[in-house]
């Protein structure tokens, strides 16, 4: 058994390409180890900054641009390595707050939820997507075959 989770395209194919190290997610995980990514059944418009922008033409093949469109199947693995809030890579949402001196506690400002980064390490992309599987909401488990 494998532990999955969907991520909508392009996210999840900049991920399993090695372009985006972080995803970010409203909620923590203590969650360390390979996780398959799954292109969810919704595609997102997303808004790129500059150096996003940068690191895509600088990093991802040509002929894989097709792969940023699929939906609906699991496109790889990823390692999730870490949670914090507010890593330093260009990928990482941050939340506006402060780390408590005595507690190392972070308290963000204004009563909003915090954003984790989950720090990925070691992608693999798949060769053969595995079309036509239904995603879920936070981890779920994936009981099929897994390319090699």
């Amino acid at each position: 058994m494998n532990k999955a989770i969907s991520v909508k395209n392009p996210w999840a194919y900049l991920i399993v390409s090695g372009i985006k190290p972080i995803e970010n997610r409203t909620w923590s995980t203590k969650f360390r180890g390979r996780v398959l990514i799954h292109a969810s059944g919704q595609l997102c418009n997303p808004v790129f900054t500059s150096e996003q922008e940068y690191d895509i033409k600088r990093l991802m093949p040509v002929n894989d641009l097709w792969r940023g469109n699929i939906q609906g199947a699991i496109v790889g693995s990823v390692e999730i390595v870490d949670c914090v809030i507010n890593h330093s890579s260009i990928w990482a949402e941050k939340t506006e707050g402060v780390t408590d001196v005595n507690t190392k506690e972070f308290i963000p400002s204004n009563k909003q939820k915090p954003i984790y980064n989950w720090v990925l390490k070691n992608p693999t992309l798949f060769e053969n997507p595995i079309l036509n599987i239904k995603g879920k909401l936070s981890f779920w488990d994936y009981n099929g075959e897994i390319p090699e």
